[in-house]
């Protein structure tokens, strides 16, 4: 669903602002980009100074740019939000002229950033609270208790690379687990017509695209959860307490998914398992240890102690100070 269409669903005025895009490798759309930025600045003055308001918050990415830029220039006091364990590029042109930080890790997750510190607040990740909810809500799928579920999160865009070593385990894994898996859309035509033309394969469920509601209810009914690293998602996990063996996307910016995830492995909160190393032997071993050892209890126990279900009212907090 399209950013504009979730923000007027929820009552919100949406307006759109250019931004252009920073990339780490010459592309002479930097350079096209970097007027696509300009006229940005030009557009958010304007919606700046039509709303006028006493506070902006920005959560990152690249369109915050401009509209950061022009409220600074118009006196308006910013306050960030980080999801990730590193920082990207936006928030970081957009720090100096920010009064406060909000991180989504303990702020020793973000030690190299000395000269942001004193900025630096821990505040968590605003989620859906059905995560916190302990209902399961209805799940419209042929589910049974006679194998433990495990669920594969490839994101709204699915994660090819995960979905092509779940498709080489799925003989193997479909023996003892049932796979609920979220494959994005690009994937899932050549998964589903993979399930149905393999008679063993009834349980495993490919499902392209899963509300916020149905995630939750999906990372409830799980035993386990294999997943990219991004904040957002490692959180939603956190929120319900399911172990997760996470993997993250190479080449990610700043290669913040390694981070996230190695952060959370070296908590002993996330099993980490690197996209080079995932082959279905390296999988099945990785999830026999998750399942049926302490381990996975500990994952569980690790990862909820991380969340903060405060979050966003920490966030308004300090928007209104």
């Amino acid at each position: 669903m399209a950013d504009r269409e979730l923000v007027t669903q929820a009552g919100f005025k949406f307006v759109g602002v250019p931004a252009g895009k920073w990339r780490r490798y010459f592309d002479l759309r930097n350079l096209i980009d970097i007027f696509v930025t300009l006229i940005g600045v030009i557009t958010a003055l304007f919606v700046v100074i039509f709303f006028w308001p006493d506070r902006v918050l920005i959560k990152g990415g690249y369109v915050g740019v401009p509209v950061g830029l022009a409220a600074w220039l118009l006196g308006r006091k910013i306050l960030l939000h980080e999801s990730d364990t590193v920082m990207g590029v936006a928030n970081r042109v957009l720090a100096p002229l920010s009064r406060k930080i909000c991180v989504s890790f303990p702020l020793e997750a973000y030690e190299g950033n000395r000269k942001l510190s004193r900025k630096l607040i821990f505040t968590g990740v605003p989620i859906n609270e059905e995560f916190y909810n302990k209902a399961i809500g209805p799940i419209s799928l042929p589910l049974t208790d006679k194998k433990p579920v495990i669920l594969v999160i490839g994101g709204s865009q699915g994660a090819h690379a995960i979905n092509q070593l779940i498709q080489n385990t799925l003989s193997q894994l479909l023996l003892d687990y049932q796979v609920l898996h979220q494959t994005g859309a690009a994937d899932y035509a050549g998964l589903r017509s993979w399930k149905d033309s393999n008679d063993y394969a009834k349980d495993y469920h490919p499902i392209d695209f899963v509300s916020n509601s149905e995630m939750a209810s999906l990372i409830k009914r799980s035993a386990v959860i294999i997943s990219r690293a991004g904040a957002t998602t490692a959180f939603e996990i956190a929120a319900v307490g399911r172990p997760a063996i996470l993997i993250p996307l190479p080449g990610s910016a700043n290669n913040h998914q390694y981070a996230n995830a190695k952060y959370l492995s070296d908590k002993g909160a996330a099993a980490l398992l690197l996209q080079s190393e995932a082959t279905p032997a390296v999988l099945l071993e990785r999830l026999e240890r998750v399942v049926h050892s302490d381990m996975g209890k500990r994952l569980a126990f690790n990862i909820r102690e991380l969340t903060n279900p405060s979050a966003a009212e920490r966030i308004a907090d300090e928007l209104l100070q």
